[in-house]
């Protein structure tokens, strides 16, 4: 699927998407799209359809940014409110205000407007794939396979909006007028069940592995391993207990497909090992600008001469206190951060004096990410490391806390979380831990294994108490734990609670202002949402 990248970028400029929406909450512009009577007409048309709605994540059109979704926006409210990582900006920034719970922060905050536009703009895509494409005259075999690949993808846009907001305006058909309906938000439960319906027909038509020009696409792996999420997640934020047993179901089947961890953990992130038996679905970036990812210019460290061009250069950075908690032995910790390597001939590392900011050195902020940066000639908007959404061994991680749910601690449990730490190094999980201790110590698993991978938030929201605890915590040690070189840490944090409105980030102002019918989140209240 790597060629097939390629040519998404015009596929995206000729399908019709028909979001011309301006009382609804996408924002693709009238008079950019073709009608989708006149395009939906081959085999081939079809398919660049589907290509597009991939793309709908990173490579976004005007007026939305690439910035937007999945080629940044995104990362940063899913990972900024752990206690993994922060931003080196300070406390009234606006990526700042994302993390640090208790300032400016509200439902008018632009990051949140424009996943939530980008969100629905992806989702009017696969929309116009999958009511248009049964008309194409095609084998059936591969029509059906291409509307699963856009039920999937719907899927994933609707994870992370219930994820991030509860329940959402529902909208399953194509926007095909600039008077879009005022669609209600549905009930968080109601919207868990859609996604559940989407990835349940996805994945009994969707294979279970494609042929090597076709590697990319999603697969039945892919369909059940959301699928699996999307029951923790209900279960952990809804109070759906069966739906804990239902994710236990969907993570068995996903063990029997033929995936497997890898024995090297770094080089899941690095480009060198995309087709690893480890990773389930990952988008295909390429070093093309629009066909690739974004992330290096926000990874790499502050340095002079900057080491990357027109970089943001270390928008993500370790915490203090997160970053001396690995085991000595632990291979995560190299692979998740960055205190050493090499760019256009010159080693560049991390030491702990503050104020570096050389060509071969940095020591002005905390580690970068190491995950994802590409350092082999990537473009601005154009990298090669894949980016991963599920892999195996979240899958080993996630049963063993639906078994833990279920009927507590098993041998069978503390099975799938020792592989996991056996492949990082690290010993077995101490064993005789209560429930209770065996959950926390699952999700704390999940930070090493999992850090910068968009998944902390969701975690944090399943396990509220326990993150609660942690990250308030690590706000409040500013002065013996997160101290200078991690410069922004000692600015912007304190020990105040943290609310519980936190447990869902607010409506987007912009969405409420245009549709009418939409209530705001408990805590959030703005005068426009209802």
């Amino acid at each position: 699927m790597k060629n097939t990248l390629k040519t998404v970028a015009l596929a995206a400029a000729l399908v019709g998407f028909s979001a011309a929406c301006t009382k609804d909450f996408l924002t693709e512009v009238p008079s950019d799209f073709v009608s989708p009577v006149n395009f939906y007409k081959t085999a081939g048309d079809a398919t660049a359809a589907v290509n597009a709605a991939y793309s709908s994540f990173i490579n976004l059109r005007s007026p939305l940014s690439s910035s937007q979704y999945m080629g940044r926006n995104l990362w940063m409210v899913l990972e900024y409110p752990t206690e993994v990582a922060t931003s080196r900006l300070s406390a009234t920034n606006e990526r700042s205000l994302v993390e640090n719970y208790h300032t400016q922060f509200n439902s008018g905050h632009l990051y949140l407007q424009g996943i939530w536009e980008a969100a629905y703009a992806g989702i009017n895509r696969a929309n116009s794939v999958i009511d248009r494409v049964p008309n194409v005259e095609m084998d059936a075999t591969r029509r059906d396979q291409l509307i699963a690949e856009a039920k999937y993808l719907r899927a994933l846009h609707y994870y992370y909006l219930a994820g991030l907001f509860g329940g959402v305006p529902l909208k399953l058909t194509e926007t095909s007028a600039i008077d879009g309906d005022n669609v209600p938000r549905s009930s968080a439960a109601d919207t868990w069940k859609q996604i559940e319906k989407d990835l349940t027909e996805a994945a009994a038509v969707l294979p279970a592995a494609w042929g090597a020009n076709d590697y990319g696409r999603a697969t039945k792996g892919a369909a059940l391993t959301l699928l699996g999420k999307v029951y923790l997640q209900s279960a952990g934020t809804t109070a759906t207990t069966a739906d804990w047993q239902k994710g236990l179901d969907a993570f068995k089947t996903v063990m029997g497909l033929g995936y497997s961890l890898d024995a090297n953990y770094a080089s899941l992130f690095n480009g060198s090992n995309e087709k690893s038996k480890e990773i389930i679905f990952s988008f295909q970036n390429i070093r093309v600008d629009g066909a690739g990812g974004t992330m290096t210019q926000w990874f790499v460290p502050v340095t002079s001469p900057a080491i990357y061009a027109l970089s943001q250069q270390n928008q993500f950075q370790a915490e203090r206190a997160f970053y001396d908690s690995y085991a000595a032995t632990d291979v995560r910790k190299d692979g998740t951060w960055m205190t050493s390597f090499t760019n256009a001939g010159k080693t560049v590392v991390w030491a702990w004096t503050s104020g570096i900011q050389a060509a071969t050195q940095y020591g002005s902020t905390g580690p970068v990410p190491r995950k994802y940066v590409d350092l082999g000639g990537a473009s601005t908007y154009g990298e090669e490391p894949d980016v991963i959404i599920t892999r195996y061994a979240d899958v080993l991680l996630s049963t063993a806390e639906a078994i833990n749910e279920v009927s507590g601690p098993t041998a069978e449990a503390y099975g799938y979380v020792n592989q996991v730490r056996t492949r990082a190094g690290v010993p077995n999980l101490t064993a005789g831990l209560s429930q209770a201790a065996f959950r926390d110590a699952v999700y704390l698993e999940r930070r090493y294994e999992l850090a910068l991978e968009m998944h902390g938030l969701f975690d944090n929201r399943r396990n509220w108490t326990w993150s609660k605890a942690r990250i308030e915590a690590s706000m409040s040690n500013i002065s013996t734990v997160n101290k200078s070189p991690f410069t922004s840490s000692t600015t912007k944090f304190d020990a105040r609670p943290i609310l519980d409105k936190w447990k869902l980030y607010p409506i987007p102002l912009r969405a409420c202002q245009l549709n009418t019918t939409l209530t705001q989140n408990p805590g959030w209240e703005d005068g426009v949402c209802k």
